[in-house]
């Protein structure tokens, strides 16, 4: 029996077996020899040979106190929880101050998703044996489940203090103070427990999660890399590996590490998580949210996975689901920087500056030195039309973190460069030599930044060559088939035939005149054409909406029985959306893509007007191609797919043309330039609304603009932007050359 308790010790349970088998073969009757086997029995993975000699000793012994927390302890590793916490409460109820049985009935109520009763328990534990590490442990890491950061540092801290090499709590002090927005202190954190003892493969696998965090890649590839040299089946370094290619654009390398890891363990919840992010790049998005869905069934309180699953609402147009997910996360954890960030910037996607503005000074509150919620403060005050704010703002931004590239994409929206010595654009250019150790996404808002400020300057040649790096590294980081589009707008045209348009009488549409969409290419005036409406004081400028596209994702397919439904649905979820639209005689509409949903507008809502937006085609690609968007448009970032959507989107419209000549109306942008009170009475007159003075100053209304032009429509009208594409004339000739047919 004591040899046998004495390998246990050295750490060899094999042998400790072998005495104890021997042990019990000598005298069968003895509890305290049945309990220890039982331990080594379980510990070299014969849990049905462990489970039988614990059976043993309580038949000989019923009252046994460490047979039967054991038990439990073994009963919680093998999932049967009921059991687990029946056995380990007798264990307390007999020997009502045994420590070891409080942390092992602590451990299966977590589990059970019991995890406030798992602290009061591990607390009691603690009177006990006041400065227990594995109690202050599971405390600190339960706490922070619970998103409750700030007590959960303290319990981490404590467990520190009582060893202060102790790879456990260093990494336990790492988890918290990364929740808490420290990358570089949570990183250290782990480093010196990895250094302690290097083979510590949860410590490695944090590493480089903090590592990415920091934007810096490689390393963080190195720290994954390490983790499954030490264990090859560790499930969360091949997602690490995964996120860790994804961001430097190689997703053909990111796919397999993903499914490797679900593949290991089909019901990890980061393993499900890290395969959405995939399938968020290929727009797969009804497959991410199930997945997602999924996991957050096993993980009903992790705040990180409702981010999760919330960016996937966001992502596929479901900004109002997404935030309730983020109501829920919030209230997981109400200290965390990071979410109410991802809240402000879903607001701002909403257009709803005033909640956008209070998350992320909540965000800011919680974290002053959140340099990326500083730049989205900066971004919502550019909406706002408080460009020295938000000039303020970004400054401050870069400022907090000069080595973040994006913060610099922000900036370059409210300053003006005066010259090459400019101390930004010296910096940037810095940036442009550490490009090994950012991710694609950095890289492409500091080209695009860059981009900008040689453009201030006139370097017209660095200034292209320095888009043409950003676009490259943005069509990289993405997956997008120029074919399936091209099969999507075939479609349209096939069915929307003039046999398909005959079906609908005017009658059968909702009968409503207040819709006003504003259709077209991106960057081809649209922003200006809802601005100079939108002054009107009788209309209500909603901006890009994509309620027209979720229409039939509510209802089905239209058809003329329906047709009114359709109308009813769309007006009734604008006005839902934007309340204060309600009393508007117009609302207008600026989602540029709907020209491809131009028979749906004739079907359901009839009375609507119709503005399609032309401007000469090169600027128009050359603008698109100028814009880092925040999502879509991926054939904005190629010269060659450009010109193949331009050509697909003017035969799209000489489809409408043909079958429903009479339903729109189109404007140019040149002619709006040139002739500027002309256009602007021309518009406001097709809308069916008297004439208003306030039209002829669009720069000073006071609404929120969301879209690209947001700077240069708080400007008087100006002619610049007409063909500016000439300075870039030798660099756009694969463009020019496509579209010659369309000048």
């Amino acid at each position: 029996h004591y040899l046998g308790v004495i390998a246990y010790q050295l750490g060899a349970p094999d042998e400790g077996v072998d005495f104890l088998q021997k042990a019990v073969n000598v005298n069968d009757d003895n509890p305290e020899t049945w309990n220890i086997y039982g331990v080594m029995l379980e510990m070299t993975g014969k849990i049905d040979e462990a489970f039988a000699a614990w059976d043993k000793a309580l038949s000989l012994r019923p009252n046994f106190p460490d047979a039967l927390s054991n038990y439990g302890n073994a009963c919680w590793k093998q999932g049967n929880n009921i059991k687990s916490q029946e056995l380990c409460e007798r264990a307390i109820e007999i020997q009502p101050n045994y420590f070891a049985a409080y942390i092992n009935l602590g451990n299966t109520l977590t589990s059970q998703g019991k995890t406030d009763e798992a602290i009061e328990k591990w607390k009691k534990s603690l009177e006990i044996i006041p400065d227990n590490l594995s109690a202050l442990s599971n405390i600190g890491n339960a706490l922070r489940e619970l998103g409750r950061t700030t007590e959960s540092e303290e319990y981490c801290r404590k467990a520190l203090e009582i060893d202060p090499q102790n790879p456990e709590a260093l990494l336990n002090l790492g988890n918290a103070r990364r929740d808490l927005g420290y990358h570089e202190e949570a990183a250290d954190l782990f480093k010196q427990a990895t250094d302690i003892r290097p083979n510590f493969v949860q410590a490695h696998s944090n590493l480089a999660v903090a590592y990415m965090d920091l934007l810096r890649y490689d390393e963080a590839l190195i720290a994954a890399r390490y983790a499954l040299a030490f264990d090859p089946n560790f499930v969360e370094a091949y997602g690490h590996t995964s996120v860790i290619f994804r961001e430097q654009g190689k997703l053909q390398e990111a796919e397999p590490f993903a499914r490797k890891a679900l593949s290991l363990d089909p019901n990890s919840t980061q393993a499900k998580l890290d395969l959405a992010e995939l399938l968020f790049l290929k727009e797969n998005y009804r497959e991410a949210i199930t997945l997602l869905e999924d996991a957050r069934e096993s993980m009903p309180d992790s705040a990180p996975l409702h981010l999760k699953l919330a960016a996937a609402l966001e992502r596929s147009n479901q900004p109002e689901e997404a935030l309730l997910v983020m109501d829920k996360a919030i209230k997981i954890n109400p200290e965390s920087p990071e979410l109410y960030h991802f809240v402000g910037v879903t607001y701002l996607s909403l257009n709803d500056m005033e909640n956008a503005l209070e998350a992320l000074n909540k965000s800011l509150e919680l974290k002053p030195d959140y340099a990326e919620a500083m730049s989205a403060k900066s971004e919502v005050l550019q909406s706002m039309g408080d460009m020295e704010e938000a000039a303020i703002i970004a400054r401050k931004a870069v400022e907090l973190n000069d080595e973040i590239p994006t913060s610099y994409l922000t900036l370059s929206k409210v300053k003006k460069f005066e010259s090459k010595d400019d101390a930004d654009l010296i910096k940037m250019q810095s940036l442009v030599g550490q490009s090994d150790k950012f991710g694609l996404p950095q890289l492409s808002g500091l080209h695009y930044a860059l981009f900008k400020a040689y453009e201030n300057i006139k370097d017209y040649d660095s200034s292209f060559d320095s888009l043409e790096k950003g676009a490259n590294y943005k069509r990289e980081s993405v997956i997008f088939n120029p074919q399936a589009q091209s099969d999507l707008y075939r479609s349209i045209q096939e069915k929307n035939n003039a046999e398909f348009l005959e079906q609908f009488k005017k009658e059968d549409g909702h009968q409503t005149d207040v819709p006003v969409f504003i259709v077209g290419m991106p960057r081809s005036g649209t922003t200006l054409t809802e601005q100079i409406i939108s002054s009107h004081p009788d209309v209500f400028g909603a901006g890009e909406l994509y309620t027209l596209g979720q229409t039939e994702d509510a209802l089905g397919t239209m058809d003329a029985s329906n047709a009114q439904e359709h109308g009813q649905f769309y007006l009734d979820a604008v006005q839902a959306l934007h309340p204060e639209a309600k009393k508007a005689k117009r609302i207008t509409d600026k989602m540029p893509g709907n020209y491809a949903r131009m028979a749906h507008i004739y079907a359901t809502l009839p009375n609507a007007k119709i503005i399609h937006c032309r401007r000469n085609p090169i600027d128009t690609c050359l603008s698109c191609y100028k814009q880092l968007f925040g999502r879509g448009h991926y054939w904005s970032y190629n010269q060659e797919e450009l010109a193949r959507h331009y050509k697909e989107y003017s035969a799209m419209m000489d489809h409408w043309r043909t079958l429903m000549p009479d339903q729109f109306i189109e404007i140019n942008y040149e002619d709006t330039i040139n002739d500027f009170e002309n256009q602007a009475r021309k518009l406001i007159d097709y809308v069916g609304l008297e004439w208003n003075d306030a039209c002829l100053s669009p720069h000073k209304s006071k609404r929120s603009i969301l879209t690209a032009s947001k700077g240069q429509v708080r400007k008087p009208i100006y002619k610049t932007s007409i063909e500016a594409w000439k300075r870039y004339e030798k660099q756009l000739q694969p463009l020019a050359t496509a579209l010659k047919e369309y000048l």
